[in-house]
């Protein structure tokens, strides 16, 4: 992972991004997922605002243009309306007319981004926000000119541990760019039509937890415990939790005898606890921690949680700092010192 000291640079040319959205494919996603009644393509905007927000303050990169792709005739809403909703949130809609196979709004996303590749040469990055469209064909033709390219994506594909690591790095959960309520509005699970094998059989998603370590052990340190509190506390609502505010948090709230955040987070990693994966970014990589839900001291400490917070209904955590963006030193220091345990 490159070496990160001081502040992030402010965004120069190599740090300007275009957002292009399969919007015909994310509609369907997103309709399938929610009730009747809801309107998918407001759940669409929140995500491009909070992905606008991700790119920004998380990875450097200044979405210069967001572009959605789609035949805006084909739903229920009155299409005035959503054209009219995408503009004003700072997107522009591109018209396609759909087909009896429904790739139009891909080919054509497909098609600009290839061009704009080769007439802006000022674009740095490349983000396609789509349901369970993966475009790695075009991941990968992006990459090959060294551009940044991820897919935001609702059903991430099955796989992605078996993918190369430069395209299994480049997919992000599009479900986490909404706030928590409108989280569990959507259904979890595979349901748009592409979600299948080559038998017919549904495609396996691939969970998080699914690559946790293996074998455990009882965490025997106070001060690792506290740290997991903490973690639960302050970061529970998250599936992985950025390393640099998690260990500015706890240096913030540990004790002084409790010791070094990074001593209690390599005591979790070694019982089993957590675990890091490194994520590939822009203009740095970056590491994120998770929490392993199947272990014995996360179970205990989430169920203490959960009571007390059941029982002081008004208690008021602050969620902000998750966001903040922090000097990176902390995170150098802890990766100078600390490799991650092998699983």
């Amino acid at each position: 992972m490159p070496t990160r000291r001081g502040h992030r640079p402010a965004p120069s040319d190599s740090h300007l991004g275009l957002i292009l959205v399969d919007y015909d494919n994310l509609f369907r996603a997103l309709e399938s997922n929610t009730s009747k009644g809801d309107q998918p393509h407001r759940f669409l905007i929140a995500m491009l605002s909070e992905l606008r927000r991700y790119l920004q303050d998380e990875m450097g990169i200044r979405a210069t243009r967001s572009i959605a792709f789609g035949d805006f005739t084909c739903h229920e809403i009155d299409a005035g309306l959503i054209m009219n909703d995408l503009a004003a949130s700072g997107v522009e809609p591109r018209h396609v007319q759909a087909s009896r196979d429904r790739t139009d709004a891909e080919v054509s996303l497909t098609i600009h981004a290839t061009e704009l590749l080769h007439s802006r040469s000022d674009l740095g990055a490349f983000i396609v926000l789509s349901g369970d469209h993966w475009y790695m064909p075009l991941v990968q033709h992006l990459q090959t000119f060294g551009k940044f390219v991820f897919v935001a994506a609702l059903d991430l594909p099955p796989n992605l541990t078996a993918l190369h690591s430069g395209v299994s790095d480049s997919y992000l959960n599009a479900r986490f760019l909404l706030d928590s309520r409108s989280r569990e509005t959507l259904k979890e699970g595979r349901t748009t039509e592409n979600a299948t094998q080559a038998d017919g059989t549904e495609a396996p998603v691939e969970s998080a937890q699914s690559r946790a370590p293996k074998e455990v052990t009882v965490v025997e340190d106070p001060s690792a415990i506290h740290a997991l509190e903490i973690i639960e506390e302050f970061f529970g609502q998250y599936e992985e939790v950025y390393l640099t505010p998690l260990l500015r948090k706890l240096t913030e709230s540990l004790d002084p005898e409790d010791g070094e955040p990074k001593d209690a987070v390599s005591l979790l990693q070694e019982a089993g606890a957590v675990w890091l994966e490194k994520r590939r970014g822009f203009p740095y990589d970056y590491t994120v921690l998770l929490v392993h839900a199947e272990h014995p001291d996360v179970k205990r400490v989430r169920e203490a949680f959960a009571e007390y917070t059941t029982n002081a209904p008004g208690a008021d955590y602050d969620d902000d700092e998750y966001d903040d963006d922090a000097d990176d030193d902390v995170e150098d220091e802890y990766e100078d010192e600390v490799e991650e345990p092998a699983r």
